[in-house]
């Protein structure tokens, strides 16, 4: 850990941008803000360009090997009031680091058995850090994120996927016409989830190819998109609401995914 003993103020300036999207996307970097999200981010191979801590931080139990697993990232240690200034958090832990936002993958969809969810404007960070986070604890091979979806790379959404965002590949800002086309030539079957669908969704062959659309919070999947899907799947509900929280309904298709296959393999290993 290379130790600074001022803080430049481009630095200072640069932190209290990153709550901007449009700042983000232009430096192509993003805030890590939390012991907890920063541990995962250099679990992930990830290396901070540069990180900030309080006093307070560092005497804290296991802030010590955190710092000193940073390598050469330039750290400055800053006063309580000073941090408060670029905090995205109400209640800081004292720790904030700036990183480099990893490259979209540019052949995601080349994969043989593959399972991918294409999100159609998921507008509520929570949701959407909630469906990384998911999808990064399951058999997911990727996420496309359409127009109109919550940024991945914005505080809220890091912390609520809970570093999931560093152990999946994300496509961002897409257009579906372009990986729709892809789709069609890679025989991946594009299944969109659907209230009124026609097919429950464990009835789905997710031993396929697959991608499966979550749409809008509120609106739901656009009706273009209803249009092209090969499968329109519903999930059966007992009660009296209709409709799932985007989040759980991701899960849904997420889990049963994954029940399919690891059915699949046990069916293959007990011939």
């Amino acid at each position: 850990m290379n130790i600074n003993a001022s803080l430049p103020v481009r630095i200072l300036k640069e932190y209290r941008k990153m709550s901007m999207r449009k700042f983000r996307k232009k430096e192509g970097k993003m805030l890590l803000e939390g012991g907890q999200l920063l541990r995962e981010a250099l679990s992930a191979g990830i290396e901070p360009e540069s990180l900030l801590y309080t006093s307070q931080f560092a005497v804290k139990p296991g802030s010590e090997a955190l710092l000193a697993g940073i390598g050469k990232t330039r750290a400055f240690m800053v006063d309580a009031s000073t941090f408060a200034v670029i905090a995205q958090t109400e209640t800081p832990q004292g720790v904030a680091a700036i990183a480099r936002i990893p490259k979209s993958p540019k052949n995601m969809l080349s994969q043989n058995q593959g399972f991918f969810l294409i999100l159609d404007r998921i507008q509520d960070p929570g949701n959407l850090g909630t469906i990384i986070r998911t999808a990064a604890a399951g058999d997911v091979n990727g996420i496309i994120l359409l127009h109109g979806t919550a940024d991945p790379y914005s505080p809220k959404v890091l912390r609520a996927s809970m570093g999931g965002v560093f152990y999946i590949p994300i496509i961002c800002e897409a257009d579906l016409p372009d990986w729709y086309e892809t789709m069609k030539r890679q025989g991946i079957q594009l299944i969109a989830a659907d209230p009124k669908g026609n097919m429950p969704y464990y009835n789905v062959d997710f031993n396929r190819s697959s991608a499966v659309i979550i749409g809008n919070e509120s609106r739901g999947t656009d009706q273009l998109l209803l249009e092209k899907a090969k499968i329109n799947a519903f999930i059966p509900l007992k009660g009296r609401l209709t409709t799932l929280n985007a989040a759980v309904a991701a899960a849904a298709f997420i889990l049963e995914n994954q029940r399919q296959k690891d059915f699949t393999l046990l069916v293959q290993d007990t011939e």
